[in-house]
């Protein structure tokens, strides 16, 4: 398009491509009365409006066409970032659209998605606005709620199936996020059932698409043939991971040349064809590690540990009888630590893990606990970690105090886990590939086993680099390498975030 142009004609299709602020529309040739029947379509296909939004967090396109009908399909902002998309069409017992005036039932929705965040039960206020007055038919609704904190999609639908569809790179396939279940009716009001309940909420990777789809579009043609849930399943799963400017155009043009394939006599599509593809997107990557902040490298005869720690730190790897080691890791948020208050932590460690007289020495949380009270007062100040190492059996046990319980990062391929928790500490078997890490003073809700439960409460969720950098971390074999990678993901997701103590 030559710069500056607000109309170009496309040679290929030879629509007019209209510029808009924010928008791009197309006007499409119409065939005249010489051209054979054979170039004609059943049904004019109508203009298209395509709009794309790109956030720090999301990328977003919508494509539209109005045809016909009182539906309503829209995006809702909800505050703190949240958002929404809505589809509602109200149909009679045959399923056939129904004009409806549906605009108390979307002010009901709108306000108590704004106010409580629960699409199950905007539904609910939305049903008891349209029964307000005699209501003899149903009502179709689905609603995508979108929470960028954690990236989790909340789906709910009734009446709407395959209205909410999530492309998911990790699957590798595109999964419905919408049920079965018959649109509301009045006594849906009364009586019990899960006609409220929402979907299984999805946290989604930066490589994720959701989906959502108006009646139209999903609506059969005339001749019962078409079908556009299977175009829109068809296009996801066959470009996967591509962005949804791409996947709304394909998903459109697909069902135009299945519509036009199937309708008969002229037939329109069964209201508006709108299509919204949603993409998480990565925060920018840091690039350095703060001032003030070091890695360090420590090896035993099997395992490589990684530390990032203040200049001041001190740790030590000592040898223990039976092929054993163990890091002893001491630091302090107030100042620097003393040969002294790290001579006493040592000696009081090794006096537990390295007698041969009890059965006592693979315990590292009461050498942990031990080493604190001998510290005395100046405990609190202090963070410790005590880290044995069985490099014979290839196992890890472990203390910890004034940092996070560690998780457990997969080698490449394995599956399930075989790290558990304790009061102050745990215990590991990690084999070649698989890795240990210690997330230190990151501040997050609870404790968790894995990248996949951090990711429930850690900011960006499933789409942060923090996850992207634990669940790859088999790509970079360099113990110390990964380890800097990870920090520099923690601070690309929360600015600021406290690195130190990983490991």
């Amino acid at each position: 398009m030559p710069p500056g142009a607000d109309r170009v004609i496309c040679s290929y299709c030879s629509r007019s491509l209209v510029v808009e602020t924010g928008r791009v529309s197309t006007q499409h040739r119409h065939l005249t009365a010489a051209e054979p029947d054979s170039e004609r379509a059943e049904y004019p296909q109508p203009e298209a409006t395509l709009r794309n939004w790109v956030t720090d967090r999301f990328e977003l396109s919508v494509i539209e066409q109005p045809i016909q009908g009182a539906e309503i399909f829209a995006g809702i902002e909800l505050g703190e970032q949240r958002f929404a998309f809505v589809s509602a069409r109200v149909v009679d017992r045959d399923g056939k659209p129904v004009a409806w005036p549906l605009e108390p039932a979307f002010a009901a929705l709108k306000t108590s998605l704004e106010n409580d965040g629960d699409p199950g039960l905007a539904a609910n206020l939305a049903l008891e606005a349209l029964c307000a007055k005699p209501f003899d038919h149903r009502l179709e609704c689905a609603i995508a709620l979108f929470e960028p904190k954690h990236m989790r999609v909340t789906p709910y639908s009734v009446g709407a199936s395959d209205s909410i569809v999530w492309a998911s790179s990790e699957e590798g396939r595109s999964i419905t996020q919408s049920t079965r279940r018959q649109p509301l009716e009045r006594k849906s009001l009364r009586e019990r059932g899960d006609h409220f309940a929402n979907g299984e909420p999805q946290y989604l990777t930066s490589g994720d698409l959701v989906v959502f789809a108006s009646p139209g579009f999903l609506s059969r043609g005339a001749s019962g043939h078409f079908g556009g849930s299977r175009v829109l399943f068809e296009t996801l799963n066959s470009h996967l991971g591509e962005a949804p400017l791409r996947i709304v155009t394909l998903a459109k043009n697909a069902f135009w040349a299945d519509f036009q394939k199937y309708a008969k006599n002229g037939a329109a599509p069964l209201g508006d064809v709108k299509v919204v593809a949603v993409r998480p997107r990565l925060p920018e990557l840091v690039s350095s590690l703060p001032t003030g902040l070091e890695t360090r490298l420590l090896k035993s005869r099997r395992y490589d540990v990684a530390v990032a720690c203040r200049p001041s730190d001190q740790l030590r790897m000592v040898p223990l009888h039976a092929d054993r080691q163990v890091l002893i890791w001491l630091s302090s948020s107030t100042g620097a630590v003393t040969d002294q208050a790290m001579s006493k932590v040592c000696d009081s460690v090794i006096s537990v893990l390295d007698r041969k007289d009890h059965g006592d020495n693979e315990n590292p949380r009461r050498a942990g606990r031990e080493a604190l009270a001998a510290l005395g007062a100046d405990a609190p100040a202090h963070q410790l970690a005590v880290i044995q190492l069985f490099d014979a059996y290839q196992r890890v046990k472990y203390f910890r105090s004034g940092w996070r319980q560690p998780l457990a990062l997969r080698a490449r391929g394995e599956r399930g886990d075989s790290l558990q928790h304790f009061d102050e500490g745990g215990e590991a078997t990690v084999k070649d590939g698989g890795r240990l890490f210690f997330t230190g003073a990151l501040s997050y809700e609870g404790e968790h086993l894995s990248p996949e439960a951090l990711a429930t409460v850690w900011h960006g969720g499933k789409a942060s680099r923090l996850f992207e950098a634990l669940t790859a971390h088999w790509k970079t074999k360099r113990s110390q390498s990964a380890l800097e990678a990870m920090a520099r993901a923690a601070l690309s997701d929360e600015p600021g975030a406290a690195v130190v103590g990983l490991a």
